[in-house]
Protein backbone atom coordinates (compact mmCIF):
# COMPACT_ATOMS: atom_id res chain seq x y z
CA UNK A 1 0.00 0.00 0.00
CA UNK A 2 1.02 3.61 -0.60
CA UNK A 3 2.40 5.31 2.49
CA UNK A 4 2.51 9.06 3.09
CA UNK A 5 5.14 10.95 5.05
CA UNK A 6 2.78 13.90 5.68
CA UNK A 7 -0.77 12.46 5.68
CA UNK A 8 -2.13 15.44 7.59
CA UNK A 9 -1.78 17.53 4.42
CA UNK A 10 -5.09 16.03 3.17
CA UNK A 11 -6.89 18.20 5.74
CA UNK A 12 -6.45 20.96 3.14
CA UNK A 13 -8.66 19.11 0.64
CA UNK A 14 -11.77 21.31 1.20
CA UNK A 15 -9.72 24.50 0.97
CA UNK A 16 -11.00 25.41 -2.55
CA UNK A 17 -14.63 25.23 -1.31
CA UNK A 18 -13.77 27.61 1.52
CA UNK A 19 -12.15 29.98 -0.99
CA UNK A 20 -15.21 29.82 -3.28
CA UNK A 21 -17.58 30.60 -0.40
CA UNK A 22 -15.43 33.54 0.64
CA UNK A 23 -15.40 34.84 -2.93
CA UNK A 24 -19.19 34.53 -3.22
CA UNK A 25 -19.69 36.59 -0.08
CA UNK A 26 -17.25 39.19 -1.32
CA UNK A 27 -19.07 39.40 -4.66
CA UNK A 28 -22.53 39.81 -3.15
CA UNK A 29 -22.29 43.61 -3.24
CA UNK A 30 -21.57 43.50 -6.99
CA UNK A 31 -24.60 41.36 -7.86
CA UNK A 32 -26.58 44.31 -9.31
CA UNK A 33 -23.96 44.82 -12.02
CA UNK A 34 -23.57 41.11 -12.70
CA UNK A 35 -27.26 40.20 -13.08
CA UNK A 36 -27.87 42.05 -16.40
CA UNK A 37 -24.84 40.41 -17.92
CA UNK A 38 -26.00 36.96 -16.78
CA UNK A 39 -29.47 37.63 -18.17
CA UNK A 40 -28.02 38.39 -21.59
CA UNK A 41 -25.88 35.28 -21.43
CA UNK A 42 -28.89 33.09 -20.55
CA UNK A 43 -30.93 34.52 -23.41
CA UNK A 44 -28.10 33.67 -25.81
CA UNK A 45 -27.84 30.12 -24.52
CA UNK A 46 -31.60 29.52 -24.70
CA UNK A 47 -31.51 30.41 -28.38
CA UNK A 48 -28.57 28.01 -28.96
CA UNK A 49 -29.21 24.80 -26.91
CA UNK A 50 -26.33 22.89 -28.61
CA UNK A 51 -23.87 25.55 -27.55
CA UNK A 52 -25.31 25.47 -24.06
CA UNK A 53 -24.75 21.69 -23.80
CA UNK A 54 -21.17 21.94 -25.03
CA UNK A 55 -20.44 24.76 -22.60
CA UNK A 56 -21.99 22.80 -19.78
CA UNK A 57 -19.91 19.71 -20.58
CA UNK A 58 -16.69 21.73 -20.82
CA UNK A 59 -17.35 23.40 -17.50
CA UNK A 60 -18.09 20.03 -15.91
CA UNK A 61 -14.87 18.51 -17.21
CA UNK A 62 -12.89 21.59 -16.25
CA UNK A 63 -14.30 21.38 -12.72
CA UNK A 64 -13.45 17.69 -12.48
CA UNK A 65 -9.91 18.30 -13.73
CA UNK A 66 -9.41 21.19 -11.35
CA UNK A 67 -10.37 18.99 -8.40
CA UNK A 68 -8.15 16.19 -9.67
CA UNK A 69 -5.28 18.66 -10.01
CA UNK A 70 -5.79 19.90 -6.46
CA UNK A 71 -5.99 16.34 -5.12
CA UNK A 72 -2.87 15.33 -7.06
CA UNK A 73 -1.01 18.36 -5.69
CA UNK A 74 -1.85 17.32 -2.13
CA UNK A 75 -0.73 13.76 -2.81
CA UNK A 76 2.64 14.98 -4.13
CA UNK A 77 3.11 17.27 -1.11
CA UNK A 78 2.27 14.38 1.24
CA UNK A 79 5.31 12.50 -0.16
CA UNK A 80 3.80 9.18 -1.25
CA UNK A 81 5.92 6.07 -1.43
CA UNK A 82 5.90 2.31 -1.54
CA UNK A 83 7.91 0.29 0.99
CA UNK A 84 10.72 -1.45 -0.85
CA UNK A 85 13.25 -4.03 0.17
CA UNK A 86 14.69 -4.17 3.67
CA UNK A 87 18.46 -4.31 3.96
CA UNK A 88 20.77 -4.54 6.96
CA UNK A 89 23.26 -1.70 7.26
CA UNK A 90 26.60 -1.84 9.03
CA UNK A 91 27.35 0.55 11.86
CA UNK A 92 30.41 0.61 14.07
CA UNK A 93 28.99 2.64 16.91
CA UNK A 94 32.14 4.75 16.59
CA UNK A 95 32.82 8.43 16.01
CA UNK A 96 36.23 9.59 14.82
CA UNK A 97 37.75 13.00 14.22
CA UNK A 98 40.68 13.30 11.80
CA UNK A 99 43.02 16.27 12.42
CA UNK A 100 45.25 17.51 9.59
CA UNK A 101 48.07 20.05 9.88
CA UNK A 102 47.93 22.74 7.15
CA UNK A 103 50.82 24.91 8.36
CA UNK A 104 53.38 26.10 5.83
CA UNK A 105 55.89 23.44 6.88
CA UNK A 106 53.62 20.94 5.12
CA UNK A 107 54.90 22.27 1.79
CA UNK A 108 58.31 20.68 2.29
CA UNK A 109 59.07 18.09 -0.38
CA UNK A 110 60.71 15.36 1.65
CA UNK A 111 58.22 12.64 0.66
CA UNK A 112 57.76 10.93 -2.68
CA UNK A 113 55.10 9.29 -4.82
CA UNK A 114 56.32 6.97 -7.60
CA UNK A 115 59.89 8.18 -6.99
CA UNK A 116 58.85 11.80 -7.54
CA UNK A 117 59.35 14.32 -4.73
CA UNK A 118 56.09 15.86 -3.53
CA UNK A 119 55.05 18.07 -0.63
CA UNK A 120 53.86 16.54 2.61
CA UNK A 121 50.25 17.63 2.29
CA UNK A 122 49.85 15.94 -1.10
CA UNK A 123 50.95 12.63 0.42
CA UNK A 124 48.71 13.11 3.46
CA UNK A 125 45.68 13.92 1.31
CA UNK A 126 45.99 10.72 -0.68
CA UNK A 127 46.60 8.38 2.27
CA UNK A 128 44.20 10.04 4.74
CA UNK A 129 41.46 10.13 2.09
CA UNK A 130 41.72 6.35 1.65
CA UNK A 131 41.70 5.92 5.42
CA UNK A 132 38.50 7.97 5.75
CA UNK A 133 36.82 6.19 2.83
CA UNK A 134 37.47 2.83 4.51
CA UNK A 135 35.71 3.86 7.71
CA UNK A 136 32.32 2.64 6.47
CA UNK A 137 29.86 2.61 9.37
CA UNK A 138 31.79 5.26 11.32
CA UNK A 139 30.78 8.87 11.73
CA UNK A 140 33.92 10.76 10.71
CA UNK A 141 34.67 14.45 11.13
CA UNK A 142 37.54 16.59 9.86
CA UNK A 143 39.44 19.32 11.73
CA UNK A 144 42.15 21.31 9.95
CA UNK A 145 44.56 23.65 11.64
CA UNK A 146 47.37 26.13 11.14
CA UNK A 147 47.55 29.32 13.20
CA UNK A 148 43.87 28.67 13.85
CA UNK A 149 41.78 25.53 13.92
CA UNK A 150 38.44 25.03 12.18
CA UNK A 151 35.99 22.22 11.53
CA UNK A 152 36.26 21.23 7.89
CA UNK A 153 33.46 18.70 8.17
CA UNK A 154 31.24 17.77 11.14
CA UNK A 155 30.83 14.15 12.16
CA UNK A 156 29.03 12.43 9.29
CA UNK A 157 28.33 9.06 7.69
CA UNK A 158 28.82 10.79 4.33
CA UNK A 159 32.48 9.86 4.00
CA UNK A 160 32.72 11.06 0.39
CA UNK A 161 31.87 14.60 1.52
CA UNK A 162 34.54 14.48 4.23
CA UNK A 163 37.09 13.29 1.67
CA UNK A 164 36.06 16.07 -0.72
CA UNK A 165 36.72 18.72 1.94
CA UNK A 166 40.13 17.22 2.70
CA UNK A 167 41.11 17.09 -0.97
CA UNK A 168 40.04 20.74 -1.37
CA UNK A 169 42.25 21.96 1.47
CA UNK A 170 45.46 23.89 0.87
CA UNK A 171 48.69 24.70 2.68
CA UNK A 172 48.49 27.86 4.76
CA UNK A 173 44.73 28.30 4.43
CA UNK A 174 44.48 28.26 8.23
CA UNK A 175 47.66 30.25 8.83
CA UNK A 176 51.40 29.62 8.89
CA UNK A 177 51.93 28.28 12.43
CA UNK A 178 50.53 25.29 14.36
CA UNK A 179 47.61 25.48 16.81
CA UNK A 180 47.66 21.80 17.72
CA UNK A 181 45.97 22.27 21.11
CA UNK A 182 43.10 24.30 19.66
CA UNK A 183 42.52 21.62 17.00
CA UNK A 184 42.30 18.95 19.68
CA UNK A 185 39.89 21.14 21.63
CA UNK A 186 37.58 21.46 18.62
CA UNK A 187 37.68 17.72 17.99
CA UNK A 188 36.95 16.92 21.64
CA UNK A 189 34.04 19.38 21.65
CA UNK A 190 32.48 17.72 18.59
CA UNK A 191 32.89 14.25 20.11
CA UNK A 192 31.96 15.13 23.66
CA UNK A 193 28.19 14.81 23.43
CA UNK A 194 28.12 12.34 20.54
CA UNK A 195 26.12 9.18 21.35
CA UNK A 196 28.81 6.87 19.90
CA UNK A 197 30.18 4.24 22.28
CA UNK A 198 33.72 4.45 20.89
CA UNK A 199 35.42 7.76 20.17
CA UNK A 200 38.84 8.48 18.77
CA UNK A 201 41.00 11.30 17.39
CA UNK A 202 43.70 10.82 14.76
CA UNK A 203 46.09 13.79 14.91
CA UNK A 204 48.74 14.38 12.24
CA UNK A 205 51.30 17.16 12.57
CA UNK A 206 54.82 17.96 11.42
CA UNK A 207 55.49 20.79 13.87
CA UNK A 208 55.20 21.98 17.42
CA UNK A 209 52.33 23.69 19.19
CA UNK A 210 53.26 27.38 18.74
CA UNK A 211 49.86 29.05 18.27
CA UNK A 212 46.43 29.11 19.84
CA UNK A 213 45.42 29.17 23.48
CA UNK A 214 45.05 25.47 24.40
CA UNK A 215 47.90 23.17 25.38
CA UNK A 216 47.90 19.70 23.77
CA UNK A 217 48.69 18.00 27.09
CA UNK A 218 45.67 19.62 28.77
CA UNK A 219 43.48 18.60 25.84
CA UNK A 220 44.79 15.03 26.15
CA UNK A 221 43.79 14.90 29.81
CA UNK A 222 40.28 16.09 28.93
CA UNK A 223 40.08 13.48 26.16
CA UNK A 224 41.06 10.77 28.65
CA UNK A 225 38.33 11.92 31.04
CA UNK A 226 35.75 11.69 28.25
CA UNK A 227 36.93 8.30 27.03
CA UNK A 228 38.40 9.62 23.76
CA UNK A 229 41.59 7.95 22.52
CA UNK A 230 44.07 10.14 20.65
CA UNK A 231 46.38 8.62 18.05
CA UNK A 232 49.19 10.96 17.07
CA UNK A 233 51.32 10.86 13.91
CA UNK A 234 54.59 12.78 13.71
CA UNK A 235 55.35 13.58 10.09
CA UNK A 236 58.72 14.43 8.56
CA UNK A 237 61.77 12.83 7.05
CA UNK A 238 65.15 12.84 8.78
CA UNK A 239 66.82 13.48 5.43
CA UNK A 240 67.52 16.99 4.16
CA UNK A 241 64.75 18.65 2.21
CA UNK A 242 66.98 20.34 -0.37
CA UNK A 243 70.48 21.57 -0.99
CA UNK A 244 69.97 24.75 1.00
CA UNK A 245 68.83 22.71 4.03
CA UNK A 246 71.50 20.03 3.84
CA UNK A 247 72.64 20.69 7.40
CA UNK A 248 69.14 20.86 8.83
CA UNK A 249 66.86 17.90 9.33
CA UNK A 250 63.54 18.20 7.55
CA UNK A 251 61.88 17.06 10.79
CA UNK A 252 63.68 19.60 12.96
CA UNK A 253 60.45 21.38 13.89
CA UNK A 254 58.65 18.18 14.90
CA UNK A 255 57.83 18.00 18.61
CA UNK A 256 57.83 14.24 19.15
CA UNK A 257 57.76 14.51 22.93
CA UNK A 258 54.45 16.40 22.94
CA UNK A 259 52.86 13.99 20.48
CA UNK A 260 54.05 11.03 22.56
CA UNK A 261 52.68 12.56 25.77
CA UNK A 262 49.31 13.29 24.16
CA UNK A 263 48.97 9.71 22.95
CA UNK A 264 50.11 8.20 26.24
CA UNK A 265 47.89 10.36 28.46
CA UNK A 266 44.76 9.73 26.38
CA UNK A 267 45.27 5.99 26.02
CA UNK A 268 46.16 6.16 22.34
CA UNK A 269 49.44 5.57 20.53
CA UNK A 270 52.18 7.61 18.88
CA UNK A 271 53.47 6.88 15.38
CA UNK A 272 56.41 8.29 13.45
CA UNK A 273 56.20 8.61 9.64
CA UNK A 274 59.36 9.35 7.66
CA UNK A 275 58.31 7.96 4.29
CA UNK A 276 55.15 7.60 2.23
CA UNK A 277 55.05 3.85 2.83
CA UNK A 278 55.41 4.32 6.57
CA UNK A 279 52.56 6.83 6.65
CA UNK A 280 50.34 4.48 4.67
CA UNK A 281 51.18 1.61 7.04
CA UNK A 282 50.41 3.79 10.07
CA UNK A 283 46.92 4.70 8.88
CA UNK A 284 46.32 1.02 8.03
CA UNK A 285 47.37 0.01 11.54
CA UNK A 286 45.08 2.59 13.14
CA UNK A 287 42.29 1.37 10.86
CA UNK A 288 42.84 -2.16 12.17
CA UNK A 289 43.07 -1.08 15.81
CA UNK A 290 39.83 0.88 15.56
CA UNK A 291 37.68 -1.71 13.80
CA UNK A 292 34.56 -3.54 14.92
CA UNK A 293 31.24 -3.88 13.17
CA UNK A 294 27.77 -4.23 14.58
CA UNK A 295 24.51 -4.71 12.75
CA UNK A 296 22.45 -1.56 12.82
CA UNK A 297 18.64 -1.51 12.68
CA UNK A 298 17.40 -2.56 9.22
CA UNK A 299 17.15 0.14 6.60
CA UNK A 300 13.84 0.14 4.72
CA UNK A 301 14.27 1.50 1.22
CA UNK A 302 11.25 3.54 0.16
CA UNK A 303 10.20 3.93 -3.48
CA UNK A 304 9.39 7.61 -4.01
CA UNK A 305 6.18 8.18 -6.03
CA UNK A 306 6.12 11.98 -5.99
CA UNK A 307 7.41 12.32 -9.52
CA UNK A 308 4.54 10.22 -10.94
CA UNK A 309 1.92 12.47 -9.34
CA UNK A 310 3.75 15.60 -10.45
CA UNK A 311 3.54 14.32 -14.02
CA UNK A 312 -0.20 13.69 -13.54
CA UNK A 313 -0.60 17.27 -12.35
CA UNK A 314 1.26 18.49 -15.43
CA UNK A 315 -1.07 16.49 -17.73
CA UNK A 316 -4.22 17.74 -15.98
CA UNK A 317 -3.00 21.32 -16.30
CA UNK A 318 -2.38 20.91 -20.03
CA UNK A 319 -5.90 19.50 -20.56
CA UNK A 320 -7.46 22.39 -18.62
CA UNK A 321 -5.55 24.91 -20.74
CA UNK A 322 -6.62 23.08 -23.90
CA UNK A 323 -10.30 23.18 -22.88
CA UNK A 324 -9.94 26.88 -22.15
CA UNK A 325 -8.53 27.49 -25.64
CA UNK A 326 -11.32 25.49 -27.28
CA UNK A 327 -13.93 27.56 -25.45
CA UNK A 328 -12.41 30.77 -26.78
CA UNK A 329 -12.20 29.46 -30.36
CA UNK A 330 -15.88 28.37 -30.40
CA UNK A 331 -17.32 31.61 -29.08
Amino acid sequence: MIEFSWPWIFLLLPLPLVAIKAQQRHSADNSIRVVPRLANAFDHLQKNPATANRLKNRRLWTLILLWLSWFTTLIAIAQPGLPGSTTAQQASGRAMSVLIDLSTSMERKDFSINDEAVDRLTVVKGIASRFISNRVGDRVGLVMFGSEAFIGSPLSYDLSSVVHVLESSGIGMAGRTTAMGDAMGLAIHSLRDDPATDKAIVLLSDGTNNAGTAEPEDAAKLAKTLGIRVYTIGLGSDSSANAQQQFQSAAADLDEDTLKDVAQVSGGRFFRAQTTDELSAIYSEIDTMESSEQTAPPLIIKVDLRQAFIWLLFIFTLIILLLSRISRWTK
